[in-house]
């Protein structure tokens, strides 16, 4: 028995059930095995789950203590906030609809709360051991392809010209401290391209830590950024560190930045000019040594405009700027990426002998608009490999057998006005659409689309589109 872990060395198990019988009987049978957290709402879960991070959540999909909001948006926000968690579902109904959602959302496993409780403990033993080899093997990079070993980037695969020249540009200032903006749609891959520029960097042996400042609630996110002191606000039990020290001597990204606060600009402004952070609470502050990359998919010159984003802030941010262009312009890569991805599942879940697309899914594929990008592209294809009975990947594995409304339209260099007017335009009736058949509920849109809540807010401004009007 002397090599067994110590059980605060173990991944953290953490139960999310509104039913207080169930938080209880589970906490019972895995307490004296692993370090075990619990909530019965989903705003407290949230909360705990940011500030704890737990690599394996047991939740029950029919939490909803949140108007509008369910188990799938939790689930969506733990997965947005760290891909690598273990989720189980252990719900007492999961009708397919949400168990496909649940799977594309990262999903370990789905059971049935009448599951025998030994049986639940291996499955549950199994995750642990998944999460504990995963934090062992985390600086392992991943197999590349061979398109992928032409670059200087591990990770980043493309042939494409546009994409290999803003490499070139990534590898000469990676080894500064310039700040730098990426821009571009919702899924266009902008935190791998921050990654990269990092694991180039001197910094590489420093940490990456990476925040979506429109995934976290707003009165978060000030503590979630720069940390607090003991008794700052209610539920500040203990005194935390936030992302710019947990940075320290590494980089820290901020996605979605154009998301922030106006008095939360304030105080990054001045961090990046003073390199001091002061927790909320604290009277004192620490001095740093961090590099910021930021990322955003909106038009911050028009958020300036409106008073959104402080034009100061925005100038120091984007000393050097990339926009990374949506899949539906990169040509040949969208198939080169849907290989990659391929290959990448047919391993994770064990199926070898897939041999890959029937004609017509790559012609599906090479003709979808794919509004949800290379994130889009991903998900379809795990979803794919997962529930495909055969050797070839068909459009109906893909989702992508009904007729195809996003479709890429030939480029013309004469009429590029003229198609980017009627992709905005088809875009919006797409929204329109979806919120007509959903009846204005965001997240249902959200899975419409596969996108995130956050991205569907910001097209529905983009366009002019109030959700609540679509409400009965």
């Amino acid at each position: 028995m002397g090599d067994e872990v110590p059980q605060a060395e173990k991944p953290t198990i953490f139960i999310v059930d509104d039913d207080p019988v169930i938080v209880k009987q589970l906490t019972w049978l895995f307490r004296s095995t692993y370090p075990v957290l619990s909530s019965g709402t989903f705003s407290e879960a949230v909360d705990i789950f940011l500030k704890k991070r737990p690599a394996v959540v047991i939740l029950d999909l029919a939490l909803g203590d949140v108007e509008g909001q369910n188990g799938i948006d939790l689930l969506r926000i733990f997965s947005e906030s760290d891909p690598n968690f273990h989720g189980i579902i252990l719900s007492g109904s999961i009708d397919r609809p949400k168990a496909l959602e649940a799977v594309r959302l990262g999903a370990y496993d789905l059971l049935d709360k009448s599951i025998d409780p030994d049986e639940l403990k291996r499955i549950v033993g199994r995750a642990c051991n998944r999460a504990m080899l995963q934090q062992a093997t985390r600086a392992t990079p991943p197999p590349v392809s061979e398109e992928d070993s032409r670059n200087d980037f591990p990770g980043i695969v493309t042939t494409n010209p546009k994409m290999k020249e803003m490499l070139g540009l990534l590898l000469k200032i990676s080894t500064t401290d310039i700040a730098v903006l990426i821009t571009g749609e919702s899924g266009t891959g902008k935190e791998l391209f921050a990654r990269a520029c990092h694991e180039k960097s001197q910094r590489k042996n420093g940490p990456f830590i990476a925040i979506n400042c429109g995934a976290i609630p707003e009165n978060l996110i000030e503590s979630e950024l720069f940390g607090h002191e003991k008794g700052s606000f209610t539920g500040a039990t203990e005194s935390r560190p936030g992302k710019f020290e947990s940075a320290n001597n590494g980089t820290l990204f901020l996605d979605e930045v154009g998301e922030m606060p106006l008095d939360l600009q304030v105080k990054l402004l001045r961090v990046l000019q003073d390199k001091i952070v002061e927790r909320v609470g604290s009277r004192t502050g620490k001095h740093l040594d961090v590099r910021i990359i930021a990322a955003t998919n909106q038009d911050l010159t028009q958020y300036m405009a409106q008073g959104k984003f402080r034009e100061d802030l925005f100038y120091r941010l984007s000393v050097i700027k990339f926009h990374l262009p949506p899949l539906r312009e990169r040509g040949g890569d969208i198939m080169t990426l849907a290989h990659y991805f391929l290959n990448r599942f047919k391993e994770t879940y064990q199926k070898p002998a897939m041999m890959g697309f029937t004609r017509d899914s790559e012609e599906r594929i090479k003709r979808y608009g794919w509004p949800g990008n290379i994130r889009e592209l991903e998900n379809r294809i795990q979803r794919a490999v997962i529930i495909s009975g055969g050797n070839w990947i068909t459009p109906e594995d893909l989702d992508l057998s009904t007729e195809i409304k996003n479709e890429i339209q030939p480029q013309n260099t004469d009429s590029l006005a003229n198609l980017q007017k009627t992709r905005e335009d088809a875009e919006k009736r797409m929204l329109i659409e979806a919120f007509e058949k959903t009846r204005g509920n965001i997240s249902e849109v959200a899975r419409m689309i596969g996108t995130s809540r956050p991205t569907v807010h910001a097209l529905a401004k983009k366009h002019g589109i109030t959700p609540r009007n679509f409400k009965e």
